[in-house]
């Protein structure tokens, strides 16, 4: 084989290793937008779920800032205590047929 060969096929090896890495970058970019786009989603769902409990729950009578301050409240108040005894009377105010009766969430 001449130099010129091999400049050739080593001129194609870089090409055909630039369009896989190319190709992996564009994949790699569709997964991340998916999973943001899901984590959206799921963002979405659970802002429903919360206003539809706050319905539940009677609250939405409270002003907006009584609402948010009775919940801030909660949050820097409990303990494994507190949360069973009020896990306890939620769960006695919910539906069973509620389809995210269910549902935890501790943030």
């Amino acid at each position: 084989m001449n130099p010129t060969q091999y400049h050739d096929r080593i001129e194609r090896a870089t090409q055909k290793l630039a369009q896989l890495q190319a190709r992996e970058l564009l994949a790699s970019r569709r997964r991340e937008f998916k999973a943001k786009q899901q984590a959206k989603r799921d963002e979405a769902r659970r802002r429903v779920r919360v206003a539809e409990l706050a319905f539940l729950a009677g609250a939405q009578s409270l002003d907006d800032a009584e609402f948010v301050g009775v919940l801030r409240r909660h949050i820097q108040n409990r303990n494994s205590q507190v949360r069973q005894h009020v896990s306890e009377i939620g769960a006695a105010c919910m539906p069973r047929s509620s389809p995210n009766s269910d549902m935890r969430h501790t943030q």
